[in-house]
């Protein structure tokens, strides 16, 4: 953790420290929702490195998504959804707790402000959808993750994918 933010210069929220230090870095759901480590080495998806390469190609590949009073460099990437939605902290000031969550989808946008932290965000990934089925949402480590993929199973189901 303190290397990131050391290599950020910010501190970060507090209820996704309390997420990594219990979970670990990972995917959630079905459709997952991707939230990867602080920090990793370079090339590694991590939250550190993200940003940077977020902030690295904002200018020509973001910045039209973004409204004229947001910079770049006031979102700090957190996590993505498999569907092309980057999520990100909008960085409002110094306390990084009050931060609140905004997704950008990568095809075209638009940014969308969600006035709550990382926590309920995620809490609220993991609620279910009202319907005929309501499957619980499940979590799943990336060793985990790499370890069914690596045997040839889906790490959806934990069976061989379907042909």
């Amino acid at each position: 953790m303190a290397e990131a933010e050391q290599r950020l210069g910010i501190r970060l929220p507090s209820d996704y420290i309390a997420f990594i230090e219990t979970y670990g870095s990972g995917g959630i759901g079905e459709d997952p929702l991707w939230i990867p480590p602080p920090y990793g080495p370079p090339g590694t998806d991590s939250v550190a490195g993200s940003a940077e390469l977020f902030w690295e190609q904002a200018p020509q590949h973001y910045s039209h998504l973004l409204p004229h009073d947001i910079s770049a460099d006031k979102l700090l990437r957190w996590g993505f959804i498999e569907d092309g939605t980057h999520l990100f902290w909008l960085m409002t000031g110094n306390d990084s707790n009050a931060w609140p969550i905004a997704d950008l989808y990568e095809d075209g946008g638009p940014l969308t402000i969600h006035e709550d932290g990382f926590a309920a965000y995620v809490q609220r990934w993991c609620t279910p959808t009202p319907g005929p089925t309501q499957e619980p949402v499940q979590f799943i480590h990336w060793r985990e993750y790499n370890r069914l993929l690596d045997e040839g199973l889906n790490p959806a189901t934990g069976f061989p994918w379907a042909l």
